[in-house]
């Protein structure tokens, strides 16, 4: 199918177009500046991009930003989101541990590139996308999904590396996890679980047993509530609480099924062996 687009500056062309989904990106307009934040914006006079800071928003959507170098020009000019942004912030002020809200740019068969607002992108290296085995790439990641990062390394070259999985800075490989004791849990039991981090497939989610155990597991999309379910994101948020049942249990390869939806008989821990 295609979708009708009316450009922003059709430049004395037609005002609309019909263009095929596979030929759109989605852009993230920030658009919750507050006053005294430190941006960079789009001067009015020769459409380049230069230091200010926000005095105020204006009722039309746009901000009042003031010069930091008017250079003979007026103090101040009102500016709409789409043509600010916030200083990058150098990749030499990284350190191990910081974290970020980014967006992901690129996906490879090695991992995905995050913008996170540095002068750079950062790599999350397959191993570093979660405590789960990750196959393919392209089934955690696409571009312009908004991922929770950990800076892992900042090199001199000026690359630096980043993790999904909150404590996995330095080092390699995934966070080991004990998942024994879920083994034989029956596959009826609702267990309390929080969600973690959301993919497009699904959701990885904290479950803790009665006894105090804990191990993260996958609550497939299909696994999410009856139905079809479009997107994980509307269904799903981290730090949301929720109630879980322990389809199958993976010892070896310290990996939990999970599901939200009641139970139909049959199943198993499996691998409890």
């Amino acid at each position: 199918g295609t979708f009708q687009v009316k450009w922003d500056d059709p430049d004395g062309g037609a005002e609309t177009a019909d263009v095929k989904a596979e030929e759109m990106k989605k852009v993230t307009i920030f658009k919750a500046y507050k006053k005294d934040d430190a941006v960079e914006a789009l001067y009015p006079d020769d459409g380049e991009m230069y230091a200010g800071t926000v005095l105020k928003a204006n009722k039309d959507g746009t901000f009042q930003v003031k010069w930091d170098d008017p250079d003979g020009g007026p103090e101040s000019s009102a500016v709409g989101p789409k043509d600010m942004r916030y200083p990058p912030i150098p990749v030499e002020n990284l350190e191990p541990g910081q974290k970020f809200t980014g967006t992901v740019r690129s996906v490879r068969d090695f991992g995905g590139f995050v913008d996170i607002g540095a002068t750079g992108d950062g790599l999350v290296h397959v191993s570093r996308i979660s405590t789960e085995r990750v196959e393919d790439v392209h089934e955690w990641l696409e571009e312009g999904q908004e991922v929770e990062v950990w800076v892992t390394e900042v090199r001199e070259d000026g690359k630096f590396g980043l993790t999904m999985v909150e404590g996995l800075v330095g080092g390699g490989g995934r966070a080991p996890q004990d998942v024994a004791p879920f083994a034989d849990v029956s596959p009826e039991d609702f267990l309390d679980g929080v969600v973690q981090n959301i993919a497009p497939f699904g959701a990885f989610v904290k479950v803790t047993l009665p006894g105090g155990a804990s191990a993260q597991g996958l609550v497939h999309i299909s696994r999410i509530r009856e139905g079809f379910v479009d997107s994980v994101a509307d269904e799903l948020a981290e730090g949301q609480e929720v109630r879980v049942r322990v389809e199958s249990v993976d010892v070896e390869g310290q990996k939990l099924s999970l599901s939200m939806k009641e139970g139909g008989g049959g199943g198993g821990g499996g691998g409890g062996g």
